[in-house]
This record gives C-alpha cells, sequence and structure tokens, in this order.
C-alpha cells in the first residue's frame, strides 16, 4: 500500500526508469560500432535522432499535462520507454529498430521531462503532502532525473561487459523494471482537478516564458545544466592525447565522476536557494566556470588526474543548475502553466547537450583548447546577466516570503 505522505516517490522512480532507458543506450555505441559493423555516422545519427523525438515532446508534453492531467501523459512516457527498449533489442538485425528506439526514446524522455516533473512537484505539496519543505518537488524530480541518467548507461555497460546476450539483456532489465513501475503509477492520483484543467490551444504558449526573469535569469543559465555535463564527459577526456589503449576505460570513468557527483551535489542546490535572489543559479554556474578553468590546466599540462577533477567539477555545475534552474522556473510559474515552462526550462537546457557537437564541428579548424575557451566565455557571459538581474523581475510569491 503506498504511503500517503510518500506518493510523489514512485511517480519519481518512473522519470528514474525514463532516464535510464535515454541513456542506456550510451554504453553500447562501442558494441554496434565494433561487433556489428555499424558506421559511425550511423551511430551519431541515432544519438541525433533522440534529440528530434525530445524536443517537440519537451514543448509539448507539459502543455499537454496542463489540459489532460499529469497522471496520463506520465504513464504514457514510461509505456513509450518500455516500447523503445523493446524495438532495440531488434536492433542487431538492422540499424532501423535503433533509429526507431532511439526516436520513441526522446518522445518519452521530453513527455516525464516535462509532465512527470511537474506531477512530482505537485505530490510534494499540500494536499498530498502536508508538510514537505517548499521547493521540495524540484529537489526531488532533479534529483531521480539525474540519477536515472546516471544509472542507465552504468547498468548497460556492466551488463554488456560481464553477462551474457550483451545486444539485448541490457534492454530486457530495463523493460523489467519499467512495467511493475507502470502497474504501481496507476494507483497514483491526478494532481489536476479537471476544473483547474484549460483547453490545450489555450495552454500551447505560456505567457510566464516571456517574464523578465525567465528571459534574463533562467534562459541564460538553463543551458549550461547539460553544457556542463556533456562537456565534462564528452570534452574533456579529447583533451588528452596520451591516453593510449587506456582511453576508453579513461572516459567510461569520465561519465561516471561527471554524471554521478551531478547527482550528490544537488542536495546543495537546495540549502544555497534563495528566493529573492538568483544565489543558487550563480553558484551553479561559478561552479563551472571553476570546471572549465581545470579542464583548460588539464589540457595544458595533459594531466589525466586533474582532467577527472574537471569532470567531476562540471558534472557538479551540472547537478546543481539542474535543480537551481527548476526551482526558480516552478516559483515562477503558475499552476495552468506549470507544465509548458518547466518543458520550456528543459528544452532550454537540452541545447547544452550540443555543446560536444558544436566543439567537434568546429575542431576541424580550431584547436580544441581554444574552443573551450570560448566556452569559458560564454559562461562568464552568462555569469554575468544572471548576476545583473539576479534580485529583478521577482515573482510575486518570493517578494512576500
Amino acid at each position: 500500500m503506498l504511503h500517503p505522505h510518500r506518493l510523489w516517490l514512485p511517480a519519481a522512480l518512473s522519470l528514474t526508469l525514463v532516464g535510464w532507458g535515454a541513456n542506456q543506450f550510451a554504453s553500447l555505441l562501442a558494441l554496434y560500432r565494433q561487433d556489428y559493423g555499424f558506421s559511425e555516422l550511423a551511430v551519431t545519427g541515432m544519438l541525433g535522432i533522440y534529440v528530434a523525438g525530445l524536443v517537440p515532446a519537451l514543448l509539448l508534453g507539459g502543455p499537454f499535462s496542463d489540459a489532460a492531467g499529469r497522471k496520463r501523459i506520465a504513464l504514457w512516457a514510461i509505456a513509450l520507454s518500455v516500447v523503445a527498449s523493446a524495438a532495440m533489442l531488434f536492433g542487431t538485425l538492422s540499424p532501423l529498430p535503433l533509429y526507431a528506439g532511439r526516436l520513441l526514446a526522446g518522445v518519452a524522455t521530453g513527455m516525464a521531462m516535462a509532465a512527470t516533473t511537474s506531477w512530482i512537484k505537485e505530490l510534494s505539496q499540500p494536499p498530498w503532502e502536508e508538510h514537505a519543505q517548499i521547493g521540495a518537488g524540484a529537489r526531488r524530480a532533479a534529483l531521480f532525473s539525474a540519477g536515472g541518467f546516471w544509472l542507465g548507461p552504468v547498468a548497460a555497460g556492466l551488463l554488456a561487459n560481464w553477462a551474457p546476450a550483451p545486444e539485448t539483456l541490457p534492454y530486457l532489465v530495463h523493460i523489467a523494471l519499467c512495467i511493475p513501475m507502470v502497474l504501481i503509477a496507476l494507483r497514483l492520483p491526478e494532481t489536476r482537478a479537471r476544473g483547474e484543467r484549460v483547453g490545450l490551444r489555450a495552454r500551447l504558449v505560456a505567457p510566464s516564458g516571456a517574464h523578465p526573469r525567465f528571459r534574463r535569469v533562467i534562459a541564460p543559465a538553463a543551458p549550461w545544466a547539460f553544457g556542463s555535463g556533456t562537456i565534462g564527459f564528452a570534452v574533456v577526456p579529447a583533451l588528452l592525447t596520451n591516453l593510449g589503449d587506456a582511453r576508453l576505460l579513461y572516459t567510461t570513468a569520465a561519465v561516471a565522476l561527471t554524471l554521478g557527483a551531478g547527482v550528490l551535489i544537488q542536495p546543495l542546490a537546495r540549502r544555497v536557494d534563495d528566493p529573492g535572489s538568483a544565489r543558487a543559479i550563480l553558484t551553479a554556474l561559478g561552479t563551472s566556470v571553476a570546471g572549465l578553468v581545470l579542464a583548460l590546466v588539464a589540457g595544458l599540462a595533459l594531466n589525466p588526474w586533474l582532467a577527472l577533477l574537471a569532470s567531476t567539477v562540471l558534472g557538479a555545475g551540472y547537478g546543481l543548475m539542474l535543480v537551481s534552474g527548476l526551482l526558480e522556473t516552478q516559483r515562477l510559474a503558475p499552476p495552468a502553466e506549470l507544465g509548458a515552462l518547466t518543458g520550456y526550462y528543459y528544452t532550454l537546457a537540452y541545447i547544452g547537450f550540443l555543446a560536444p557537437t558544436v566543439i567537434a564541428f568546429f575542431a576541424q579548424w580550431f584547436p580544441t583548447l581554444s574552443l573551450v575557451i570560448v566556452a569559458l566565455l560564454l559562461c562568464l557571459a552568462s555569469v554575468a546577466s544572471v548576476a545583473l538581474n539576479s534580485r529583478k523581475h521577482l515573482p510575486v510569491a518570493a517578494l512576500s516570503a
């Protein structure tokens, strides 16, 4: 029987499993390249098609949940995550099931990040939880989503390396975990009463997205959530040209440290959060700046231990930014626009996923270290924008706190 004060937990676990399904593919890239002969272009395309499903689902999943209810969209997200893994079971026969699975995984993740995050927030406040701390929903959603993004590739990597049937077992484990979660989530309450729901057409555009605080504080900082994380595990190892045969193992360590730090640091974001300023966001951005500086020094010195430290600090910046940006967003959003504005925030945050691709593209003409310097300057510009507006355009609730 579900504990009346822990109704948010199954919803949060469902978000973890969707994130698990989204990222498990990352640890299997080498398997498809080496054992099944998929080209680099094919594998890159599988990564890219995920974003093609993700962004529309982020922008539409929130408004759909505002109009139709959180629970319905959250359940569809888990179900689509199962279908995505089921499709990828047949990836060794042809690349097409992998493309289809990755597309569906993107759709599932976008729906969950917009709708399930809003569901967790509402289950973490009265009447569903009488004594929850302010901001508990944002902290829980960020922690459990980041946990899924970390657990997925770690579990898939371990199974692919040391268990039988590496091309199918990781997907089967994910499916086996998701199916009972669907049954549990069916028993959870819907938090959007029918009288509160507004027609979808009226909710496709959230007026709060034009709020000056969203544009001048949240938007400039949001891409550094996933931007810091992806630079930490995809760009920093590439700065080291002296790894030799240890590169694959080193990159795996960088992934684990970056995403692990992103999970472990998140409780700190809640402690430094201040409704009257952007202190938490500035802390997150400052951490990312420190990580980029460490990355530059590590690249110049070709020091692998310092580079791992840089990855860890960048991961901490990712975790802090994920929580602090979500706290700001949820304070700003009126209840009828919570899903839509959450979708806007995550869309901006996922822009950061493009950072390694952009750096790799320009690295054809410029040294990678020079491009990291450009990233550092852009991050400092974000710090300046947020600092100038830190105490401006506060929502009414923050002003009265």
